[in-house]
């Protein structure tokens, strides 16, 4: 029998995020972008054996919608939104009993089922493991697998990157650093947007992207 991974997905309310966009996209836009960026990771993770299910905190209504779409988990936070580190407490309630729990942002957009398959075989031998992919900027972590999922706390929005791997190397656990492009190409700044039309990715949110800014 395999591992069994759990995924878990925080996700702001999608009228406050992605604000540094703004010089690009309305809020309604961003709005759309978030939705189709989400729904580019679901179609990705629920299109694998190597997810055993898929955890997704929000307290969006239509974040919930998309989730139920695709069968995933539909935890619903506070609408004052303490973070990242207490939507992830709040799934791991869920996913504890899993013989691991990755946690990714909605906003991957090139995410591919190698990627998982490359997270599935770095923690299949190693029963206390922590892998971490890191931002393009070396300083947020884009993905965190803990095996087990409550092998370590999380510390997002701090300079996580180097605290989750203090953090695992205190206890105990092997530290794997996976540098996978597709994984680190978050979309955060304005920039990002033209790169993603640039990596030729057939996806939601690069259809979505060249209609709203008018490209062939």
């Amino acid at each position: 029998m395999g591992l069994r991974i759990s995924a878990v997905i925080p996700v702001k309310n999608l009228a406050r995020g992605k604000s540094r966009l703004a010089p690009l996209l309305s809020v309604e836009e961003r709005i759309n972008l978030s939705i189709a960026m989400l729904r580019d990771v679901l179609e990705c993770l629920c299109s694998t054996s190597y997810i055993s299910a898929v955890v997704i905190v929000s307290s969006d209504r239509l974040v919930k919608d998309v989730a139920e779409e695709y069968d995933a988990v539909s935890v619903i936070e506070d609408k004052d939104e303490q973070g990242v580190n207490n939507a992830v407490a709040l799934a791991d309630s869920i996913t504890r009993d899993y013989d691991a729990s990755v946690v990714l942002p909605h906003d991957l957009p090139l995410i591919d089922v190698i990627d998982l398959a490359m997270l599935y075989n770095t923690v299949l031998h190693n029963k206390r493991c922590v892998v971490i992919t890191p931002s393009s900027r070396l300083d947020g972590t884009n993905v965190l697998l803990r095996r087990p999922p409550n092998i370590i706390k999380t510390h997002y929005d701090e300079d996580s990157y180097i605290l989750h791997v203090r953090e695992a190397l205190a206890n105990n656990a092997r530290v794997k650093i996976l540098l996978s492009k597709r994984l680190m190409s978050d979309i955060d700044e304005p920039a990002d947007l033209y790169e993603l039309l640039k990596s030729n990715r057939e996806c939601n949110a690069t259809r979505y992207l060249s209609k709203v800014l008018n490209l062939k």
